[in-house]
């Protein structure tokens, strides 16, 4: 009765209204500069739009000294799916920008080549990350208004597009400025921040504080994980720069943390219960949360009984990367493993969670 049950409800689920899975636009493809149409340019800008698609869809920035890199940018052209150029509107406006190259590669010819460098392609479940970023200027203190720091905005759009970061920035509208002060960015005031934050959703919370200090522009950042935080500092001659450079430093933390690599064995079975599943709509939300986590190969329900769920679950990476991945989610909390049915031993149930 219990396996039909666990079919029943799994094909219920599966005729709910399917809900997109966080995205990771433009993941293969680039857009760069290009000197002028000969061949010779354009080989050398399809070997940099190529090793930058190896960083955006591997998650992994320092990819040049790996061994077999020299290698794959040789052959670059072989991975081209197309190309196409433009030129770039200029700042002047009557005067022609510079010529960019775009260029898009075959996903499958991607995920090649980095199993030929040890890595493997972070194409789902990428966590939306929302920004609050305080800037101080002339000893003043704001938030981040997208009408008014345009370049700001840009140049933070930018750096998370080239490390396919799904990045979210709050509107600014007057109910954002009546629920977030300044200062609660500043000095990580996490339930002023989290208060504000929740109109957006369940995504994890950024902080930035950039300041100028002499020459340099200076950046701290604070990721607001459910159950810690995460700080990073980054620093650079330019504002756009000390973006860029923490921007990287929270990606490269994501991907060290929660990206198995093609190297890392055959997966493993891990049982995973849920508890307070109350109805369909959250049988919904955890399959397509399942489905969402490039660590799971596969998986299928165990067992359900009443507000319970049992997962058995294929695991890249094994039991810690899958811990480290569901700590992100603001509608898990983990709790003591102690099974309530004989016919389950302490360890058979590897991983237990409260939905929230």
């Amino acid at each position: 009765m219990k396996k039909f049950s666990a079919l029943l409800l799994f094909l219920l689920v599966l005729l709910l209204p399917a809900a997109a899975l966080p995205a990771s636009p433009g993941l293969y493809s680039a857009e760069v500069p290009v000197t002028d149409p000969s061949p010779e340019a354009r080989k050398a800008s399809i070997r940099e739009a190529f090793e930058k698609v190896l960083i955006k869809a591997s998650g992994y920035r320092r990819l040049k000294g790996r061994k077999g890199m020299k290698t794959l940018l040789k052959h670059a052209e072989d991975y081209v799916q197309q190309f196409r150029y433009r030129n770039e509107v200029s700042d002047a406006g009557d005067e022609p920008g510079k010529r960019l190259m775009w260029v898009a590669f075959e996903k499958s010819a991607i995920k090649e080549a980095l199993q030929q460098l040890g890595l493997s392609v972070w194409d789902k479940g990428r966590p939306e990350v929302l920004l609050w970023l305080a800037q101080e200027k002339g000893g003043k203190r704001a938030l981040l208004d997208p009408e008014r720091d345009v370049k700001v905005v840009q140049a933070v759009k930018n750096a998370a597009q080239q490390r396919g970061l799904p990045l979210l920035l709050p509107i600014m509208d007057l109910e954002d400025q009546t629920a977030l002060r300044v200062s609660d960015v500043w000095t990580v005031n996490r339930d002023g921040v989290e208060a504000a934050s929740a109109r957006y959703g369940d995504q994890l919370v950024l902080l930035g504080r950039l300041r100028k200090s002499g020459k340099q522009w200076k950046a701290k950042w604070t990721l607001l994980l459910p159950d810690r935080q995460q700080d990073f500092s980054s620093s650079a001659g330019t504002e756009e720069a000390a973006l860029g450079g923490g921007i990287d430093k929270v990606m490269d933390w994501l991907t060290d943390q929660f990206v198995p690599r093609s190297d890392a064995g055959e997966a493993g079975t891990v049982m995973l219960r849920f508890l307070g599943v109350g109805g369909l709509s959250d049988y919904a939300r955890l399959m397509r949360l399942l489905d969402s986590l490039d660590v799971i190969s596969e998986y299928a329900i165990e067992e359900s009984t009443g507000d319970q769920l049992l997962i058995r679950a294929k695991v890249r990476g094994g039991k810690e990367i899958l811990t480290q991945r569901l700590s992100l989610e603001n509608t898990l909390a983990p709790v003591a493993s102690i099974p309530d049915d004989e016919s389950l031993t302490p360890d058979s149930l590897e991983l237990t969670y409260q939905l929230r």
